[in-house]
C-alpha cells in the first residue's frame, strides 16, 4: 500500500465550453457519470462533478454562457480548453507560512499568497463555503497546485453517494497529475514542488500524493514533471492520470475542444510516465 502523505490530491480542474456543462458530449459521459454540480459565488462560473471512490473528482468548469466578459481578471480567463489547474487538500491544516518558508529553503521563487474564502451553490441550493490558498503571481496557473479547504463539511461539496462513483470505464480515483513544461520551467518546478506536497522525490520529477480515502489501490498518486516537447505552442500542458482497475488497457483521451486538447491517461496498474 502506498504510504501516507502529507498532501491529499483533491481535484483536478477542466476547462470547456458552456454547452458542455450544460449538456456534456459523449466523449465524457461514454466513460465517466457526471453528478450536478452549481454556480460559483463570484458568478461567472458553473461546474457539475465527475466523483470517485478515492474522495477525488474531476471538476468539469466553464464561464457562464461562454461570456467574454466573465473571464477578465479570472486565473482561468486566458486559459484555453483542457486540463487546466488542480488542487490538493491538506491532511491537517493547511500552515501557509510554513509552506513560504519551506519554499524559500529550496531556493525556489514560487510563494503562496493567503487563504481566500470562496464558495457556490448547489442545484438544490446549498451553499458550499471554502478556503482557497493561490500560488502568488509569477508562476502561470496550473503549473503548480492550489490548495483547497472546506469550511463547511466535504461531503457537500464531494457528495460521494448513490452510485455516482460507478463508471463505464470502471474509474475508482485519480492517480495524479503530468505537468508537462519547457526547459525554462523544469528545473524551476522540480526545485519547488518537493516543498510544496511536503514529500521527497520518489523518482526523478515524480512528487507522492495522498487522496481523501484509501482504496487499496496498486499505484502511488503523483505529480509527474516531464519536459514539454518542443512543438512551438504553449510552454505548459496539463495531463489527467485515472485509475480504472479491471478493465484491460483502454486508449488513451486525446480529445480537441476548440482552441484546446483534453489529455487522460487511462491507466489499468501502475502508471509509467516516461521523461
Amino acid at each position: 500500500m502506498p504510504p501516507k502523505t502529507n498532501a491529499l490530491l483533491d481535484h483536478v480542474v477542466m476547462l470547456l465550453p458552456y454547452e458542455d456543462i450544460i449538456d456534456p458530449p459523449s466523449w465524457i459521459t461514454d466513460k465517466f457519470h457526471v453528478s450536478p454540480g452549481g454556480k460559483h459565488a463570484d458568478g461567472r462560473t458553473e461546474n457539475k462533478l465527475v466523483l470517485f471512490r478515492d474522495g477525488t473528482y474531476l471538476e468539469l468548469v466553464a464561464f457562464t454562457r461562454d461570456d467574454s466578459e466573465k473571464r477578465k481578471g479570472h486565473f482561468w480567463g486566458d486559459k484555453a480548453n483542457g486540463v487546466v489547474d488542480f488542487a490538493l487538500t491538506p491532511r491537517e491544516s493547511l500552515d501557509v507560512s510554513a509552506l513560504r518558508d519551506r519554499l524559500g529553503k529550496a531556493d525556489s521563487d514560487i510563494s503562496y499568497a493567503a487563504p481566500i474564502e470562496g464558495g457556490r451553490r448547489t442545484a438544490d441550493r446549498q451553499e458550499l463555503k471554502w478556503k482557497v490558498t493561490f500560488p502568488e503571481p509569477g508562476v502561470e496557473r496550473g503549473m503548480v497546485p492550489f490548495f483547497c479547504e472546506d469550511l463547511t463539511p466535504r461531503e457537500r461539496r464531494v457528495p460521494a453517494m448513490n452510485g455516482n462513483t460507478h463508471h463505464p470505464c470502471g474509474a475508482v480515483g485519480l492517480s495524479g497529475v503530468v505537468i508537462e513544461v519547457s526547459d525554462g520551467h523544469y528545473e524551476r518546478l522540480n526545485k519547488s514542488m518537493g516543498a510544496i506536497v511536503n514529500a521527497a522525490s520518489i523518482e526523478q520529477g515524480r512528487y507522492p500524493l495522498g487522496t481523501p480515502f484509501e482504496i487499496g489501490r496498486p499505484d502511488q498518486p503523483s505529480v509527474w514533471i516531464r519536459r514539454r516537447p518542443i512543438d512551438g505552442e504553449k510552454e505548459m500542458q496539463l495531463k489527467l492520470v485515472v485509475q480504472c482497475p479491471g478493465k484491460g488497457d483502454q486508449p488513451n483521451l486525446e480529445q480537441r475542444v476548440g482552441e484546446g486538447v483534453v489529455l487522460i491517461d487511462m491507466v489499468n496498474g501502475r502508471h509509467n510516465v516516461q521523461e
